[in-house]
């Protein structure tokens, strides 16, 4: 059985790498220039680029939301926001890969989970911002979206979510706002984790040296 889910998983593995990689050829088609249109805000250039695949890609639900996350990716690059993660494994929090992750020495990662829509998928985005902030206090974790119905349902009672500290709307000002705030912190790379560390490591190569 185990062998079987294993299988099962693979195959998901990589036919998320497939469409990932038709998002990619799709967003170069769209935007051979990532530094074009330089007097866009990134509210405004998430807003010209989705109208844009919109006009001249056919829809495709298992794409659409991978291209709006590339879309995401380089509106961060134009902004200055590096170094970010996509797909992210974060230590000790298994099982989840937060779709993108930004890390300050201030207060550790912020994650951005990218969504086209929310409808009940916000939960799952909470469930992943309320483990991060159980392992990293200091987190925090913005949903980003261009479900504008969705959002305004969900700021009617913010406290719903647990773990969010943010619901975006990716082709307005908010996400100027949200830019704004995580360049203002330290950026860097995340610090490499020991899982097991200590002064004292006896191994066959020295314990006789304590013990002798």
């Amino acid at each position: 059985m185990d062998d079987i889910d294993e299988l099962d998983k693979s195959q998901e593995e990589e036919l998320h790498g497939e469409e990932r990689q038709t998002a990619k050829q799709v967003v170069k088609q769209l935007i051979p220039d990532i530094k074009a249109d330089s007097e866009l805000k990134p509210g405004e250039f998430i807003k010209k680029y989705w109208a844009k695949y919109q006009d001249n890609f056919p829809s495709n639900q298992n794409i659409n939301g991978k291209v709006f996350e590339e879309l995401i990716a380089i509106a961060l690059i134009r902004a200055g926001i590096m170094p970010f993660y996509m797909q992210a494994k974060v230590a000790f929090i298994p099982y989840v890969n937060y779709d993108l992750i930004v890390y300050s020495n201030d207060i550790g990662p912020i994650s951005l989970s990218i969504k086209t829509s929310l409808r009940e998928r916000w939960k799952q985005a909470d469930l992943e911002a309320v483990a991060l902030k159980y392992i990293h206090r200091k987190s925090k974790s913005f949903v980003i979206t261009l479900d504008t119905d969705a959002v305004r349902r969900r700021r009617v009672d913010p406290s719903e979510a647990m773990g969010i500290n943010g619901f975006i709307l990716a082709d307005t000002e908010e996400l100027d706002k949200v830019f704004d705030e995580i360049r203002g912190y330290k950026l860097e790379l995340s610090p490499t984790v020991e899982v097991v560390s200590s002064s004292v490591v006896i191994t066959s190569d020295n314990y006789s040296q304590r013990y002798s």
